[in-house]
């Protein structure tokens, strides 16, 4: 089950892999108006045939403005929502590989598998000091997950994953002498791998209450997402012992939390356990459920027409709305030769996970075109206010000109996932 905390739009190419057709684009703005027709009816059926074309029309829905009737902004709002939903739950779900061959070259297996699945693979041995060996590899993949077909291409090289670049994608590097295969003890949960990588036992002999156990884990997931927290609730956590005693997971309510850098695709877990007793050699069987929360695809609002504080002390703001959420240009202003855009994003229903987990919105992207299409980006960003419902943020730019004649842009997603990810883990021995 996937919660849909916001919501926002999915780029997604029609099935020929062209760009909407002018004729679609036509449609949909003639429906768009029929929303505020005068006959119900009429609405109705626009809306309707709206949905009905699924979230390939997503891309061509205008936003809310000022201008947009009660109806029509209640309409579109509501068909944003219903195709975001369809659309979010399959782009939470795995990729698969379908490729067959004996002999086939490492670097074009690659190669295909990033192309059907939209996972950037690349080779980093060289940057790693390692050499290049050109590796041969037998497919049979029919419809493959993603990792698993990954895991025994990289397997039969002899190779493995990098995962702290801090840049987006998958780092192919020499697997270490006495590392054992990727398929070993991996566990595949849908976008996600999870492979235990080692135990920590202590014994306090002072205070015997004080020992433990911690289990690491390395979590890593399909690179086309980025998850910018895992939280792993121990109440979700079971254990049994090679002898059939339940081993305990500590501090059964807490719920402790990984933080992810953006680029990073792996994350390391640590599960703390009750020190099991000494007869215990290995856990038999482990199963577990954390919660991702990946923020969904990027939305762009564009303001054309910019709200300038140089002419007036105070500029009328403007404001645009898409899928339950506004966003709000209260003025850009000089001040000692750098200009400010000051912005305020609205939640009109937040939930409690959001309000704990913003930081993401600070790495949004904001940006100036000019009349020559010349991007000018942000410099850097202040926070200025946060509530249940509202974040502000001021972003400083360094312009050549005034921006009278640009078109501030600014991409956020508005969508969190939070995706359960359920996981099995057999037969680890203990130290």
């Amino acid at each position: 089950m996937i919660q849909l905390l916001l919501l926002t739009a999915l780029l997604v190419a029609p099935a020929d892999g062209a760009p909407a057709s002018d004729a679609l684009a036509k449609r949909v703005s003639v429906l768009v108006k029929q929303l505020d027709a005068q006959q119900l009816g009429d609405r109705d059926r626009a809306e309707r045939e709206l949905e009905a074309m699924g979230s390939e029309i997503l891309p061509l829905l205008p936003p809310i403005g000022d201008r947009t009737s009660a109806e029509a902004a209640q309409r579109l709002t509501r068909l944003r929502q219903v195709l975001m939903r369809a659309q979010a739950k399959s782009a939470a779900e795995p990729t698969h590989v379908t490729l067959h061959g004996k002999d086939l070259p490492l670097a074009d297996v690659l190669a295909e598998i990033s192309k059907q699945t939209g996972n950037p693979i690349t080779d980093h041995r060289a940057a790693f000091g390692q050499q290049a060996d050109a590796h041969q590899v037998d497919v049979d993949f029919d419809k493959t997950p993603f990792w698993k077909a990954l895991d025994e291409v990289l397997d039969q090289a002899g190779l493995t994953l990098y995962g702290f670049t801090s840049e987006p994608g998958l780092f192919v590097i020499n697997r270490s002498p006495g590392a054992a295969p990727r398929t070993a003890k991996a566990s595949y949960a849908g976008v996600f791998r999870l492979e235990p990588v080692r135990f920590e036992a202590q014994r306090d002999l002072k205070n015997i209450e004080q020992g433990g156990l911690r289990l690491f884990i390395e979590v890593s997931w399909e690179p086309r997402l980025q998850p910018f927290s895992i939280l792993q609730p121990l109440s979700e956590i079971k254990a049994s012992g090679n002898t059939g005693e339940a081993i305990a997971a500590a501090s059964q309510q807490a719920e402790p939390e990984t933080l992810i850098r953006r680029g990073f695709s792996t994350a390391e877990l640590d599960v703390p356990f009750v020190l099991p007793p000494r007869g215990t050699s290995s856990v038999h069987r482990l199963t577990g459920k954390m919660i991702a929360l990946v923020p969904g695809p990027l939305e762009e609002f564009r303001f054309e027409e910019l709200p300038m504080a140089k002419r007036v002390a105070r500029p009328k703001a403007i404001t645009m709305r898409k899928a339950g959420t506004s966003l709000t240009l209260d003025g850009v202003r000089i001040n000692n030769e750098i200009w400010e855009a000051s912005l305020r994003i609205r939640f009109e229903a937040p939930t409690a996970a959001l309000e704990s987990h913003r930081g993401w919105m600070l790495e949004n992207q904001a940006y100036f075109l000019d009349i020559d299409g010349k991007q000018h980006d942000s410099g850097g960003l202040e926070q200025t206010l946060q509530s249940k419902e509202e974040i502000g943020l001021n972003y400083f730019f360094d312009l050549p000109a005034a921006p009278d004649n640009m078109t501030f842009v600014y991409r956020t997603p508005l969508m969190v996932l939070e995706i359960p990810v359920e996981y099995e883990l057999l037969n680890l021995p203990l130290p």
